[in-house]
Parts: structure tokens; C-alpha cells; sequence
């Protein structure tokens, strides 16, 4: 807060635009490496509501351009299938792919640091992207890289060097360190003529080097010599074909074939088609994966071989036959036009085509969310499903648990312990914190507060401040507010407020009545929440 308001942010509302309401140390939780043997795991931090955390999304935009900018970028599988396309090969030359060992971790910031600052003084575009100094930026990067964070078994650590997995800044920083690395150690005068092709996907490499095979394991022996954090594995190529991400590719007359590369422990097993998902999304799931077999298939016979696969599969995760047949045939047609019409400039103006200005999320409830969708539509209102709890957010539990008073983003109700009237409230801040600032205000005598309004009518009566209902979560400032309304406007149905039915001073939030329709329902869920 002291760096924004040095850099002269003093505006309340523009502050807000950087920092988090009722902000949490970040937590460290361990992935389990399935696919593995002896299934390790990987430790990441959950950057999501740390005080940095809306900061680093704003230097994160800054950064990326300069990581996007660098000779060994790829952006995904089908920008790497592009770029090795006219590679051509000959005779004795080898295929290969190298690992950096735990990248992030392993950065040395110091370095990382120098080399961001270097390249932002160099950017020219920097004052497109923002209008922050270099050395705003670079205060701000190192506040932002000091991470402290909880484990789940309660104990507090902070990282002294290295970028932590789980911040958004960590991937264009170590793609800045690493183009660095490249640019001096591997794309050296005294190498241009042995490297043919080197590409690197954030910490996974593939190459293809012209020289023998002890040449090779030499190089990679200098590169791990260069920073002793920062180590190379190197994988050959066996005959003639080495994976590389999702691609399998091989060397043949001279050029570079690929096709879809999947583990051997892949399960085989996507969404089924009996879940309780929209049809539109179960239908993406089996053409994005038609659409990266046209793509990734150089030779008809892998194509063939690989949607046989994919037909196989997705009839045996329950899709029915006849959609399954009749979609991997249209997809004949579409890919062959798609790729006619490669590198020509188009402008495609659908018919009737619709631009939505308002999107409503909501649960997804098959049958009936399909039949809400086309009349929104019709509103210029679009739906996007929102997901609700899982098996995996029950049973799946690989964080620390957050005590009852410190939840945030919550609508609440506080009740009174003698005459069991109702105060509906909402909070972006830890519950703990709005606690205190009701009893602040009730010992205060503030009369704009619905509970001390409520105890000075009843001077009797007590709140019991531990004995507190969370009726609702919404991350959302004004869906809080909304839900709010609901819940006050379901206990008090009156057009005015009436005190023996809950101590707010005001409706909240203007909502159109027909939320009245399903005002039965909201107490009965309050009822169910205070056990009455």
C-alpha cells in the first residue's frame, strides 16, 4: 500500500483496482503426480486472495510480451507444429528433448531481477501497456515475489530465492530469465551450426542437433555447469521418434512427421456423456479433440488410426453411436476447408449474429438450463454454467481448512439469543472483522445499525456474536449484495420493515419482485441453516 500510494495512487477506488479485501496468506498444497512412479508430488502456492495477488495479474499483462518476445517461445502444440513444419533434416542429425529441473524454484531472482529491468529500459512498447515507471514495476515485482505461506499443517514459511509455483508473475519471470540464459550459453556463435532447431515450452525443450552424440551430451553438460540451480535432463531420441508435450514426432526423408503422443498411463477417460453437463460442452470436448488429431497427423494412416482411437473411446465414456459417427465425418469437411483457408485474411460475419450484454452463471440443471439459455438469448443475455460442489470439493480436501470466523465473501445472518430475530448482512471481509465493527458500533451507540437499533428496543436481550449463519458465499460485490436483498426481502415481506422479523434497518439492494416467487424457499433454507 505504501509502494501505491509513492506512486501516486491515492485514490481510494483506484487502490481498490490492486488490493484484496480481507486478504489471506498465501497456502502451500502438494499435487500428486499420478502418471509417475511412486506418485511424487509437486508443491504450489495458491496465490488467490494474497495481498499481492491482483498486483502481480497487472505485472503479469506487463511481462508477458517481453517472455512472448523471445526466439525460443511457443505458445502451445499447434504454434510448435507450425514452427517445425520447414525444418529440414538430414542424415546423422538428432532429435532430443531436455527438462529444466524444478524451473521455478530453481530461478535465481537476483539475476531475474537485473535481467527484467534490463529488458523493460529496452521496451519501447512498455507505455502501450502501462503507465508505470520501470522502477515502479520493479519495486513492486519485489514485493510481490517475497512470498510467505501456510502449510496445511498450520506452519508459516517464507521463500528466500526462487519463484514460487502458483503466482502468475513467476511464468513470464523465469521465461525473461531463461530467454536470457539462451541467448548467452545456448545460441553462442560457436553452436549455430550444430543447433538446427530449439524450441522451449516453458520448462520442456526439443531440439534437433547436427553432431555426434557425445557433442551433445557435452553441450548439456556446459549448460548445467552455467547456474548449479539450473539443470538440464536430457531424453534421445529412439529409433528415429521421440514425444515431445502432446505431439509424437519422427524424423522420415527428411522432415519432421508428427501425430497425437499420449502416455502410456493415460486412463482414456474424459467427461461422460451421462454427467451433469451442457450438451454444447460434452459435443467440444470430443471435436477439440477431432480438431488436434487434423492438426497434429501428418500421414493419413496415423490420422486414421488415431480417430478410430477416439471413436472407441468416446462410445465407451457413453456418447451415443450415431453422434459419435456422424460428427468425426463432418469433421472431414471442416478441417480440409480450415486448413484451404490457412494464412488468408478473413472476415466472417455470422448470420444473426447476437452480441450478448449481459451473461447470467448459474447451476446447471439439465433439461431445463437448455430451454433458460434459448429464451435469454432472445434478450441479448447470455448463460455460462456455473459450477457448483463436486465429490472433488468434498471429499478432496488439499488445503487447509479456514476457520468459521475468518471466511470472507459470505452473506451472513447473526441472531438474537433471546428472541431468535434475524440480522441478514454481507462482507467481503474476514466474518471476524465485520464482527468486531457490529460490536464497535452496537457499544458506540450507532443508530444506523440494525442490531444496535434492535438491542436498544430490547434491552434485554443479548447476541450471542460466535453463534453466526453463513447463508451464502458469493466473490462477486454486487451478487452479494443481490443475495443479500433475497434473503432480507424473504424474511420481511412487507413493503416497510418490521423489527419482529429481522433487525435490518432497510431492504438493501433494489430486486425485481418476482424474486417474491421463491420467498418460501429462501426461509426454508434459513430454518434448515439455524437447525428450526
Amino acid at each position: 500500500m505504501n509502494q501505491l500510494k509513492y506512486m501516486g495512487i491515492e485514490d481510494f477506488k483506484e487502490q481498490r483496482k490492486l488490493c484484496v479485501t480481507g486478504p489471506v496468506m498465501a497456502s502451500m498444497a502438494l499435487l500428486i503426480k499420478v502418471h509417475k512412479k511412486n506418485f511424487p508430488g509437486r508443491a504450489y502456492v495458491s496465490q488467490i486472495d494474497d495481498p499481492s495477488y491482483k498486483i502481480c495479474k497487472e505485472l503479469t499483462d506487463i511481462l508477458n510480451p517481453l517472455d512472448m518476445n523471445g526466439e525460443s517461445y511457443i505458445k502451445d502444440t499447434y504454434h510448435f507444429k507450425e514452427t517445425i513444419r520447414n525444418v529440414d533434416i538430414i542424415e546423422g542429425d538428432r532429435m532430443g528433448t531436455l527438462d529444466v529441473v524444478g524451473m521455478f524454484p530453481n530461478v535465481p531472482v537476483k539475476k531475474t531481477l537485473e535481467i527484467t529491468r534490463e529488458k523493460l529500459m529496452k521496451d519501447e512498447s512498455l507505455s502501450e501497456r502501462t503507465e508505470w515507471s520501470v522502477d515502479d514495476i520493479m519495486k513492486l515485482l519485489e514485493i510481490s515475489i517475497e512470498t510467505y505461506f501456510k502449510t496445511i499443517d498450520g506452519k508459516i514459511y517464507r521463500q528466500t530465492d526462487g519463484l514460487p509455483i502458483g503466482k502468475s508473475i513467476s511464468k513470464p519471470l523465469a521465461g525473461i530469465y531463461m530467454h536470457w540464459f539462451e541467448e548467452n550459453y545456448v545460441f553462442k556463435q560457436e553452436n549455430k551450426e550444430k543447433l538446427v532447431y530449439w524450441k522451449r515450452e516453458m520448462d520442456d525443450i526439443f531440439f534437433v542437433w547436427r553432431g555426434t552424440k557425445d557433442e551433445l551430451e557435452s553441450f548439456v553438460w556446459q549448460l548445467n555447469g552455467v547456474e548449479f540451480k539450473i539443470n538440464f535432463t536430457l531424453n534421445h531420441e529412439e529409433e528415429n521418434f521421440i514425444p515431445f508435450l502432446d505431439v509424437g514426432i519422427t524424423k522420415k526423408d527428411g522432415k519432421l512427421i508428427t501425430k497425437v503422443y499420449r502416455k502410456p498411463t493415460h486412463t482414456q477417460q474424459y467427461i461422460n456423456w451421462k454427467s451433469n453437463h451442457p450438451k454444447n460442452l460434452l459435443l467440444g470436448v470430443m471435436k477439440g479433440l477431432i480438431h488436434r488429431a487434423h492438426m497434429l497427423c501428418d500421414e493419413k494412416e496415423d490420422l486414421l488410426q488415431e480417430l478410430s482411437l477416439l471413436r472407441d473411446v468416446f462410445i465407451a465414456n457413453g456418447y451415443p453411436y450415431k453422434l459419435v459417427i456422424e460428427t468425426l465425418e463432418k469433421s472431414w469437411e471442416k478441417e480440409t476447408l480450415r486448413a484451404m483457408l490457412v494464412g488468408v485474411e478473413q472476415e466472417i460475419i455470422p448470420e444473426n449474429a447476437k452480441e450478448y450484454y449481459d451473461v447470467l452463471h448459474a447451476p446447471y440443471v439439465r433439461g431445463f438450463s437448455e430451454g433458460l439459455q434459448r429464451k435469454l438469448k432472445k434478450y441479448n443475455v447470455g448463460y455460462v454454467p456455473k459450477k457448483g460442489e463436486t465429490l472433488y470439493t468434498k471429499l478432496c480436501r488439499l488445503k487447509q481448512k479456514t476457520e468459521m470466523m475468518d471466511q470472507k465473501d459470505v452473506i451472513y445472518a447473526v441472531e438474537c439469543d433471546t428472541c431468535g430475530v434475524l440480522y441478514v448482512g454481507e462482507t467481503g471481509q474476514h466474518f471476524c472483522d465485520r464482527s468486531r465493527q457490529h460490536q464497535a458500533d452496537v457499544r458506540a451507540g450507532k443508530s444506523s445499525n440494525g442490531i444496535y437499533d434492535h438491542l436498544k428496543r430490547n434491552e434485554k436481550h443479548s447476541i450471542n456474536w460466535q453463534k453466526v449463519i453463513f447463508l451464502d458465499k458469493e466473490k462477486n460485490w454486487r451478487g452479494r449484495k443481490i443475495k443479500e436483498a433475497i434473503y432480507i426481502n424473504a424474511l420481511n415481506t412487507g413493503e416497510t420493515m418490521d423489527p419482529t422479523r429481522v433487525m435490518n434497518l432497510e431492504k438493501g439492494f433494489k430486486i425485481d419482485p418476482i424474486w417474491a416467487e421463491f420467498n418460501p424457499v429462501f426461509r426454508n433454507q434459513v430454518r434448515e441453516r439455524i437447525g428450526k
